[in-house]
């Protein structure tokens, strides 16, 4: 500790090359903080979901407009051993006043969707509103919170996907664990199915959408089973009920389910990695350039501390804490200030609900700092030894 002074002083000694390496430092893995945690993220939100039991059933030719979901196999499932409750969940995609990135919104059970969904919460009061109402919705707290809207505000959908547009009511407002899509619009299935039908009969067979986009599709169908231990003969049994029909199924466990979401976005793990990789390499030049270049300027200071009786060791001791600090002030601003910006600042409601949630957790914030120091240690490490191998004589007589 008696040595922190001469450390710090050492630190300041050129003061804006220390500050563009802890810059550079910082802005590098505040940048890398955003990318790890999307990945982060998404695991920790589907391993939070095993315990809630559900699995989804999509179409085997994949989502829209090419799977179809017949919706009469919600009613079938739900008869079947072992299942406690059924929905659909039908992607909209309508448009709201003008905006480019709308919220999610879908086409659900109005008399079973919370009971599919069990962590989301809504008064009794607003549910039998919701069910009540042919055209009702229910919002998200903070979607609601996002647009001011309040119970009993009209909600007005442009369609984008379908050639339907909905008037919407809101009859409430759904509540839940904060890593839970708060921002979702869910409604009717059966008020976007009407309108489908009133567009087909007035529209010519040649120019009728696809079977993914017409009446009578439930999109995906999420499925609450009564226990664990039954999901994956439930998975078995409805993919077997509808191998050889006209449009077969792919049934998974819900965690399972999101990755192969995630499998649509490519190998953005590999990528995110390789960047990973280019970004540590590229922090250990810079931060390696700049301890080079400031024990170049101190080489006589160096031999002096040698020749008064410093070792070897205090000598790599000194300049490895040197190094270590300025990297780890940039690893603390970047990642721990990366942290504490997305605590205040929520861009989850500028995504359309591509990220229904989006923090820093905590071990991904505590990796980026232990990544600038060993930053810090590898880039110090050269400069270090050099120094401590220093020869008084040839470190007094050097001209710098």
């Amino acid at each position: 500790m008696k040595y922190l002074t001469y450390i710090f002083r050492n630190a300041r000694r050129n003061p804006v090359r220390s500050l563009l390496t802890i810059a550079s430092t910082s802005i590098c893995l505040f940048l890398m903080m955003i990318l790890v945690s999307f990945f982060a993220i998404r695991d920790d939100v589907l391993a939070s979901a095993r315990i809630q039991n559900r699995i989804i059933s999509i179409s085997a030719n994949g989502f829209l407009p090419a799977g179809m979901m017949p919706i009469a196999r919600v009613q079938e499932i739900r008869q079947l051993e072992g299942v406690f409750a059924v929905s659909q969940l039908h992607w909209y995609g309508g448009k709201y006043q003008e905006e480019i990135l709308p919220f999610a919104q879908f086409g659900v059970d109005p008399d079973s969707v919370f009971t599919v969904l069990s962590e989301l919460t809504i008064p009794a009061d607003q549910l039998r509103a919701f069910q009540e109402t042919k055209n009702g919705c229910v919002v998200g707290r903070k979607l609601a919170e996002d647009k001011g809207f309040t119970i009993g505000d009209s909600l007005p959908l442009k369609g984008d996907l379908y050639p339907v547009s909905l008037d919407l009511k809101i009859c409430g407002i759904y509540d839940g664990p904060s890593h839970r899509n708060l921002r979702m619009c869910l409604f009717n299935w059966e008020y976007l199915d009407e309108g489908l039908k009133r567009t087909a009969s007035r529209t010519s067979s040649a120019s009728l959408p696809s079977s993914g986009r017409g009446s009578g599709n439930a999109g995906m169908i999420y499925i609450k089973c009564k226990n664990s231990d039954v999901m994956a003969g439930v998975c078995k049994t409805i993919d077997d009920l509808y191998r050889n029909s006209d449009f077969p199924t792919r049934t998974l466990v819900e965690e399972a389910f999101g990755k192969v979401v995630e499998e649509m976005l490519g190998d953005m793990k590999g990528m995110i990695r390789a960047i990973g990789l280019a970004v540590v390499f590229s922090l250990l030049c810079v931060a390696g350039n700049a301890m080079a270049m400031s024990m170049r300027e101190r080489t006589s200071e160096l031999a002096v501390l040698k020749a008064i009786g410093f070792t070897k060791g205090r000598v790599l001791f000194l300049v490895l804490t040197e190094s270590v600090l300025v990297a780890g002030l940039g690893g603390a601003l970047g990642s721990l200030g990366c942290k504490g910006l997305f605590e205040l600042v929520d861009i989850s409601k500028y995504t359309a609900g591509f990220l229904p949630v989006f923090f820093i957790p905590w071990n991904v914030a505590l990796q980026g700092l232990a990544v600038s120091l060993f930053v810090g240690f590898a880039s110090g490490f050269v400069p270090a030894v050099r120094a401590a191998n220093l020869s008084v004589v040839d470190g007094l007589r050097r001209v710098v």
